[in-house]
């Protein structure tokens, strides 16, 4: 059993998300409803039940991160059922930084980088875990407790080198 020093739940729970979210199901129901006269009860009820389905969706997403002496592991549910590893020995580097979600990855959420920036996983927030795996490849996993990351990331690659 891998002994944990860092752990770490995040979720979608920032108010102007779901504010945005009430704002946009408020407008499309009332277009729906009120507004266009011409739209049949199956399609108003597909609207809504896909506006549904996507606030359902934001209140099961939950990013999960643990660093420990095997690797840094994450799980972004529901996108991944289980947790996602990068073995010590896969990582060439990571650490915990400030990043511009919005311009390097186009926001957050599973995020795929059109800039060469690789794979992000956040919910909120501008820190995270950028790994750098030996493959070359990159992921950024979000975090709100950077400095904890940082000197738990740090203790390992001591080890490591």
């Amino acid at each position: 059993m891998s002994k944990t020093i860092f752990e770490e739940k995040q979720r979608f729970n920032q108010p102007l998300v779901w504010i945005g979210l009430f704002i946009a199901l408020s407008v499309v129901i009332y277009t729906s409803f009120f507004v266009d006269n011409e739209r049949t009860t199956e399609s108003q009820l597909f609207t809504l039940g896909l506006f549904l389905l996507i606030i359902t969706l934001f209140l099961f997403i939950q990013l999960k991160t643990r660093i420990d002496d095997r690797g840094i592991h994450f799980q972004f549910f529901p996108f991944h059922f289980s947790m996602k590893t990068y073995t010590w020995d896969e990582i060439y580097s990571a650490e915990a930084i400030k990043y511009s979600p919005i311009g390097d990855y186009g926001g957050w959420g599973y995020r795929i980088s059109f800039r060469g920036k690789g794979k992000a996983y956040s919910t909120r927030g501008d820190k995270g875990i950028k790994i750098i795996l030996k493959d070359g490849k990159t992921r950024m996993i979000g975090t709100q407790k950077m400095e904890e990351a940082n000197s738990c990331i740090l203790q390992y690659i001591q080890k490591k080198n």
